[in-house]
């Protein structure tokens, strides 16, 4: 409190906000709330970063599962390919 000052400042240790209390009759005779940086335009401009990203890691996951996809493609091609050697096996008692 000031000197010549009718008025004393309070300030909240939970919120951090200002109240103005007359010491005479105890009165708030104003309050000020804690000022967030924080704004609408903040929270879209956030909102569309998220969305990129996700956008993005999905292409991602999409591309690498189609080429996963092919390289199992491949795979199978040959060892359907492969098969044909390996149709029948040799008899071991036709060998004589």
């Amino acid at each position: 409190m000031t000197k010549g000052s009718d008025r004393i400042k309070v300030v909240c240790p939970l919120c951090n906000g200002t109240l103005t209390v007359d010491p005479r009759t105890g009165l708030v005779l104003h309050s000020e709330g804690k000022k967030s940086g924080y704004s609408f335009e903040d929270a879209l401009d956030q909102v569309h970063t998220r969305k990129e990203k996700s956008d993005d890691l999905f292409q991602k996951a999409f591309a690498d599962e189609r080429e996963r996809r092919e390289g199992l493609e491949g795979k199978f091609r040959e060892a359907l390919d492969s098969q044909d050697e390996l149709d029948e096996p040799p008899n071991p008692w036709e060998m004589d």
